[in-house]
């Protein structure tokens, strides 16, 4: 569509790092409002953003490279070429997500209240990023007379990074209606239950589906096992919550 916002003989800007920026700040930005509403910690807060920045996109494009490495063993270069596109959105949860960890321990901070604190502001990222995909032409949907013509792909396609988007934002939006009115660790147990749900669905819809077994990509067995292990950690939280 337009991955390219402003060319020079100096520089470029391309749409998909101008997304990935502005979802890091706009949901940044209003995560350290909540934070300083509920007395967390701002400089702990603002230092896990970054640290889930970082490895969140490093372990974003491993995975992608993982995926095509047929590709990227004959174009290593590309590698390092974010500006392209090419971040797989489970790779970025799990590695951000174990890295949050790792620096919240070291820290020695509750863990669940701040995982809490974070998933709403996750969706809302990933919303945000997928109208970069939007403009870049990546993680496009199937072929369909009622869609949006891609000049990168030749094709009318289903616009399914939209749908993508607006789906996320209403996760955010209903983690954020509910998020006063639950227990430690109930938001993230929710986030990572709807997140998962909308993927392994979403999945349906993309024109890069490619079939892993029996008849599923590997991102929607991706969604069912963390799907599963969202509701077992729901029925841990519920358990310890008879328990008190």
């Amino acid at each position: 569509m337009m991955p390219i916002l402003y060319q020079c003989n100096l520089f470029t800007i391309y749409t998909y790092g101008v997304f990935v920026a502005v979802a890091f700040l706009i949901s940044t930005f209003l995560l350290m409002k909540e934070a300083r509403r509920k007395h967390f910690d701002e400089n702990f807060i603002y230092n896990l953003c970054i640290v889930l920045l970082i490895g969140g996109i490093i372990s974003a494009r491993l995975f992608y490279v993982g995926l095509n490495w047929d590709y990227f063993k004959k174009n290593p270069v590309e590698i390092i070429m974010l500006q392209h596109g090419g971040l797989v959105w489970f790779g970025g949860l799990i590695g951000s997500f174990l890295w949050g960890i790792i620096f919240i321990k070291i820290k020695k901070r509750a863990l669940l209240p701040v995982l809490d604190l974070l998933a709403p502001y996750a969706a809302l990222a990933q919303s945000i990023g997928r109208i970069g995909c939007f403009f870049n032409g990546c993680c496009y949907g199937r072929e369909s007379a009622w869609g949006i013509y891609f000049p990168v792909h030749g094709l009318t396609l289903f616009p399914s990074q939209i749908v993508d988007s607006l789906t996320l934002l209403v996760i955010f939006v209903i983690l954020r209606l509910i998020q006063e009115k639950t227990k430690d660790g109930a938001i993230f147990s929710f986030y990572i239950l709807l997140a998962s749900t909308q993927r392994f669905l979403m999945e349906f819809i993309r024109g890069d589906l490619r079939p892993f077994y029996h008849g599923l990509s590997i991102f929607q067995w991706i969604s069912i096992a963390l799907f599963f292990c969202g509701f077992t950690f729901t029925l841990i939280l519920l358990c310890k919550k008879k328990a008190v």
